[in-house]
């Protein structure tokens, strides 16, 4: 094919339904054009309900004509008369079944339930709930509840500790570090802080997550009526993937089967619908010093500092990875007291100071602005 995905990023229900390549697909696809549209929502999958909503009229023309095939209606017309009437819609249409054939309106069904992503089952029969993390468990297990208002320490045989919150459990090995790895499973919120063994590496399950871990302290949250599981690393290094038991789906991208990297500061959000992970930054970033005191500690007051100096500062005491045009902003000086300043008003300060903004993308700050003038 032609095309690339770019191309369709901006494509509306009824850019959809004029183009030959999607509509060859719906109706009649091979193998070429099955690989790239695939691909194409794998990409966007915001894209999903403007192409459902296209196909479900296409497939709503095909019935039409087959319907009226011993007239003169051609498929064109009936492609017009329909996108005619999308045109005329301010939303998205809500399309109704009453005119379809039971083929069309099982098809319909059908996509609904995810035949783009999924040649098969949809994500939601796929979702694992604690117990069944708990089946695919080889040793007998202890649980811990916390039904009180207060979280609730739990000490492990390895030395490692988990800060149970309220209406959470956890199970584990009643041999706990006996075995090659050392294995978790938690419905609900836990903070861990994971005794470092390089030759047990330790695993949390949480609904469709597995986070992986030598020895760090994170936290996991992981509510079975939550849409998604989160990972929050507070020291150390953390690897996050979805559960095996899904990772082998076709649909699951690299990323999420082979996980993704978290350091101080950063986490990792699954969508348990949509199987999606998206790495950030956390909420609240804290000083690296404050979980490790052997680190150094800076200051930040600066008095007319170099702006690469000051982000360098930023970057060392929180652990963060900052982009820029260092040629733009080499002119930037700053001045100012932070210290005591939550690191994101720091940002803001810094930004406002230089005519620049920020943004979050992938657990990077990237900052963008006009630079400064020597």
């Amino acid at each position: 094919m032609d095309y690339s995905p770019m191309e369709f990023e901006n494509f509306n229900t009824n850019d959809f339904l004029e183009n030959a390549s999607f509509r060859r697909w719906v109706r009649k696809p091979d193998a070429e054009l099955d690989a790239f549209w695939r691909g194409f929502l794998e990409k966007h999958p915001e894209k999903k309900p403007e192409v459902i909503a296209a196909t479900n009229f296409l497939l709503g023309i095909e019935q039409q004509v087959e319907k009226k095939a011993s007239s003169d209606l051609h498929e064109e017309a009936v492609f017009r008369q329909i996108k005619g009437t999308i045109s005329n819609q301010d939303t998205t249409p809500v399309l109704s079944f009453t005119n379809w054939t039971a083929w069309a309106a099982a098809a319909s069904i059908l996509l609904l339930l995810g035949y783009f992503f999924f040649s098969g089952s949809s994500t939601q029969t796929d979702t694992i709930s604690y117990e069944t993390n708990l089946r695919k468990s080889e040793s007998a297990l202890i649980e811990r509840k916390n039904d009180t208002s207060d979280p609730i320490p739990i000490a492990l045989a390895d030395g490692s500790t988990i800060t149970l919150q309220p209406q959470s459990r956890v199970s584990f090995a009643k041999n706990f570090g006996v075995g090659t790895k050392r294995e978790v499973y938690l419905s609900g919120e836990a903070f861990f802080d994971v005794a470092r063994n390089p030759d047990k590496p330790f695993f949390v399950y949480a609904n469709e997550l597995v986070t992986k871990v030598l020895g760090t302290s994170f936290t996991v949250r992981a509510y079975q009526k939550d849409e998604s599981v989160e990972v929050k690393v507070r020291t150390g290094r953390v690897s996050v993937s979805v559960n095996d038991q899904i990772g082998k789906q076709e649909n699951i991208s690299i990323r999420e089967r082979e996980g993704i990297l978290l350091l101080p500061n950063q986490q990792a959000v699954l969508s348990r619908k949509e199987i999606r992970l998206v790495k950030g930054l956390v909420d609240h970033p804290v000083l690296l010093s404050e979980t490790a005191p052997d680190l150094p500690r800076f200051s930040f007051v600066f008095k007319a500092e170099p702006v690469s100096e000051v982000l360098a500062t930023l970057e060392k005491a929180y652990g963060l990875d900052i982009v820029y045009d260092e040629k733009a902003f080499a002119g930037c000086q700053f001045t100012s007291d932070l210290d005591g300043v939550p690191p994101y008003e720091k940002l803001d300060i810094i930004c406002r100071s230089i005519e620049a903004s920020y943004r979050i993308l992938d657990a990077q700050i990237i900052i963008s602005g006009k630079g400064c003038q020597p």
